[in-house]
């Protein structure tokens, strides 16, 4: 396990905190984005948000593509997901095809393919 996965995953974590206990600011339209809070979203959702916006989304893992990339799919659709070694290991996790997951993580858009670089993984 890598001490940079350790505090990547503690940082996502006091970041989700931070929106809910402190929750100051603007509160308007797009208010998570500018404010760098997460957003509940849905697949569908999440292909129309910016780059490195914050998300979490529900649903299951249904393939893996190879190295650390696999397919998550909730009611709306599809999209790829990016799930570094390290972090299976620090959460000590394991997720079959048949299990609600939640994800948090962070929209990443490189050469106009977007997939959602996972900070955390909890089964619902």
């Amino acid at each position: 396990m890598k001490k940079s996965t350790f505090w990547v995953v503690c940082v996502f974590l006091v970041v989700l905190s931070a929106g809910t206990v402190y929750g100051q600011g603007f509160t308007g339209p797009g208010a998570g984005i500018a404010n760098g809070q997460v957003q509940t979203v849905t697949v569908s959702q999440a292909r129309g948000l910016p780059n490195n916006t914050l998300v979490i989304l529900t649903g299951t893992i249904v393939q893996s593509l190879g190295r650390e990339s696999y397919t998550f799919r909730d009611s709306t659709g599809d999209i790829t997901i990016k799930i570094d070694r390290e972090l299976w290991t620090l959460l000590g996790i394991s997720v079959s095809t048949t299990d609600r997951i939640e994800i948090g993580g962070k929209i990443d858009i490189e050469k106009r393919v977007l997939e959602i670089d996972v900070k955390y993984i909890k089964k619902v």
